[in-house]
């Protein structure tokens, strides 16, 4: 199935005032979803609509500037190479988390070309691994869906992660996908074009604008957040502290507490001591490290507190039913 997302925008009477995000080119990585693609683009054609004049030009780019596959199934027939751009305001980078596609050197250099010329450059999805591999995202906040936060500061650990559905930091602008795609774009119209009219896409999407910061990426499980205070903040801690382990006694002091009522708030709340359960975190963190990087397994037991290689691997089967090695083979099969 084909898919030709038109960027020809309609004969518009009035002119635009100057702005510092007119000009866009989206690039599209093979696997992207097309939800990702059609919502940005459909948003600001409404805006330039509602606005009665174009407040957006854009023109979709693949590597080559051939048509790829996208994740559902369609395929996208872009306007344009990576490079074939004239003078542009916004470089977006659309991809599949999970997805990599390998840094390509003139793909890097043209992204760090556009960096130089102060152009605002971002990326949507799996995109942010290219972007942060490039070193494009060092020192800058960057929204990041919760699944994958574990493997992404192992691997970029000078990137700031944003528990957010998108970041705009400076002049980088970073978005988990899918749906988020529409609460990025709404506010980059609010930006551009204020808030009157992005309020009027808005609601075309029978939506509303928000601000990225104010959307909570994760929402806790709901069994946590009616737990004791102490007992969250208390698993708070673990969760920040998987490579260097605390002892109970240590938790209890962080939190105004004794090592005793936290091992009752576990056992009475979760079911178990906070040993076990501090376990099954840095277990299920190994498992994302093994699954959605490259890391040696020996490099995954050691990040998340786990000395011994054998009792990692020994404590991995026992809780999962297969072995570090077997998970990392399945992962590249």
């Amino acid at each position: 199935m084909h898919l030709k997302v038109y960027s020809a925008e309609p004969q518009l009477k009035r002119k635009a005032p100057r702005r510092d995000l007119q000009r866009v080119v989206f690039v599209v990585l093979p696997g992207t979803a097309s939800l990702d693609t059609s919502l940005t683009i459909q948003a600001l054609k409404t805006a330039n609509a509602v606005a009665g004049y174009a407040a957006f030009h854009w023109r979709i780019a693949t590597m080559d500037g051939q048509a790829i596959d996208l994740e559902d199934g369609f395929i996208l027939q872009p306007d344009m190479a990576v490079g074939d751009d004239e003078a542009i305001d916004l470089a977006l980078v659309f991809g599949e988390w999970g997805v990599r596609t390998g840094k390509s050197n003139y793909f890097v250099n043209w992204l760090k070309r556009l960096d130089r010329q102060s152009v605002y450059v971002g990326a949507v999805g799996g995109a942010c691994y290219e972007l942060a591999s490039a070193g494009l995202l060092n020192g800058y906040q960057c929204a990041v869906p919760w699944a994958y936060h574990d493997s992404f500061k192992e691997l970029y650990p000078t990137v700031e992660i944003q528990d957010a559905l998108f970041s705009w930091d400076r002049k980088r602008i970073t978005c988990t996908g899918k749906a988020a795609c529409l609460d990025l774009i709404l506010n980059i119209i609010e930006h551009q074009c204020g808030t009157d009219i992005a309020g009027q896409v808005a609601e075309a999407f029978n939506y509303e604008v928000r601000g990225g910061a104010s959307i909570p990426l994760r929402q806790r499980n709901l069994t946590l957040q009616k737990l004791s205070g102490k007992l969250a903040e208390a698993v708070r801690i673990m969760e920040e502290n998987l490579e260097v382990l605390l002892t109970a006694e240590e938790i209890a002091k962080e939190i105004g507490s004794s090592k005793r009522q936290i091992e009752r708030l576990f056992a009475r709340h979760l079911g178990c001591s906070p040993k076990r359960y501090y376990k099954r975190l840095r277990l299920k963190r190994a498992r994302s490290l093994l699954r959605q990087t490259a890391l040696p397994v020996s490099e995954v037991a050691i990040a998340c507190g786990f000395t011994s290689f054998s009792y990692f691997s020994r404590a991995y089967r026992g809780y999962f039913g297969s072995t570090p090695r077997e998970d990392r083979l399945a992962r590249v099969s």
